[in-house]
């Protein structure tokens, strides 16, 4: 195992190597090609209780921006909500920024995988059984801050569910973003376990483009929680593996996509690469993808042959030692029971081969704690939205990750825009 991570990190670095030669005589003073490794502030910056209006938007105020200033939740609490993308139809997580004072006297939401489950292995859970429960760090029934937000589009991956990164889409309601994730309906956890044949592609991408179009329409009700709330010039499409990948189709499908954050996942040059169709071009617009050096689902090399297909701006984010999974909750879901894998054999629940490997790659030694990856996820993620959305115009909460993050990140690498 270990030699077949040192082999698929030596491939990565040589992908990597050898693009930046071929194009180093053609790159332009504008198109750069560097790895960041000057720190550019040595603590987490505190975010102030106060926010301003940018291009609109009600933008959380960070005094001296830097890489680690986004590893703490914003100043907002996050509220969270389930609708549905038609009756019956899939349904839609919802995470938003909330007044902090509006959660005194509310739990936590939580979610339970079980609920994911074909309705035959859900008789198999014993009554009252919470082993599979995970708290989301949103609250429900709470009103949405006053202002307006950037809207943030997740998808999940294979055998995935709504929910299943809210490590992530909780905190970036706290820094102002509503985050919109559907199940999808022959990719989620319950298609598979169940055998439904996958449409393909194209039908997950058509899926979050009607999930833009209902929060849109959100927006304009003036009835609807989120009427007024939302800027829809600024979305921007996020997902993890086969999420990354139908996150950047829908960055080249759909002209209300500003831009696109594949985590071990991406299309052309990696395993999301179609012979036609939005996921055969690369977006014209700014994204960033990030990998686990020790991904043994997705092959690293593969991301980084993406990286070097897309169109600058740019950035690639690698993180060291970490798997498939730091990009999800998954491996924190019943951890003292030994896992998910666990705790489905202890109610006699089958689960098939290669499910098990997306289930824990990443979660085991020698790959680090997904727990230590998670603040580099998070200000990497928060740090590119607000500098694509031009509310940071700087680079510096990103362009200090490898200094401020010596043991997590192993590349950082930025081509900016031609001038």
């Amino acid at each position: 195992m270990l030699q077949w991570r040192r082999r698929s990190t030596d491939r990565f670095e040589r992908t990597l190597t050898r693009a930046a030669f071929r194009r180093r005589s053609s790159l332009t003073a504008g198109l750069l090609l560097v790895t960041a490794l000057v720190m550019t502030g040595c603590s987490s910056s505190t975010p102030s209780a106060s926010s301003s209006v940018v291009h609109g938007d009600t933008v959380p105020t960070v005094a001296n921006l830097g890489p680690t200033s986004f590893i703490n939740p914003g100043p907002f609490a996050a509220g969270e909500t389930t609708l549905s993308l038609a009756a019956g139809g899939p349904l839609v997580e919802v995470w938003y920024p909330a007044p902090p004072t509006s959660i005194k006297g509310h739990s936590q939401a939580t979610y339970d995988v079980a609920s994911w489950l074909p309705p035959a292995l859900q008789k198999l859970i014993p009554p009252g059984f919470t082993g599979a429960t995970y708290r989301t760090g949103a609250y429900r029934g709470v009103p949405i801050a006053s202002g307006r937000f950037p809207l943030v589009v997740f998808t999940h991956g294979y055998s995935g569910f709504r929910d299943q990164s809210t490590f992530l889409t909780s905190r970036l309601a706290t820094w102002g973003f509503v985050v919109a994730a559907p199940d999808l309906p022959d990719n989620d956890l319950t298609a598979v376990l169940s055998g439904v044949k996958s449409q393909g592609i194209g039908a997950d991408i058509a899926e979050q483009q009607r999930v833009i179009s209902l929060m849109a329409n959100d927006d304009s009700n003036p009835s609807n929680q989120f009427h007024g709330h939302l800027d829809m010039s600024r979305v921007a499409a996020i997902g993890h593996s086969l999420g990354g990948a139908i996150s950047e189709g829908l960055a080249v499908s759909d002209p209300r996509v500003t831009t696109f954050i594949g985590m071990a996942g991406a299309t052309v040059g990696s395993f999301g690469q179609t012979s036609t169709g939005a996921t055969s071009q690369v977006p014209a617009k700014p994204g960033m993808l990030m990998v686990g050096t020790a991904d043994q689902v997705v092959s690293p090399a593969g991301i980084a042959s993406s990286f070097v297909a897309m169109r600058a701006p740019k950035r690639l984010v690698t993180l060291r030692n970490f798997g498939h999974l730091v990009f999800a909750d998954i491996c924190e879901i019943g951890a003292g029971q030994g896992g998910l894998v666990a705790i489905a054999n202890s109610v006699h629940i089958t689960i098939p081969p290669n499910l098990k490997k997306l289930a824990t790659d990443g979660c085991n030694p020698p790959d680090t704690p997904v727990t230590e990856g998670w603040p580099v996820v998070r200000q990497a993620v928060i740090a590119q939205l607000r500098h694509v959305f031009g509310f940071d115009p700087s680079l510096a909460g990103l362009s200090g990750l490898g200094a401020a993050f010596p043991h997590v990140v192993a590349r950082n690498v930025y081509v900016g825009p031609a001038k």
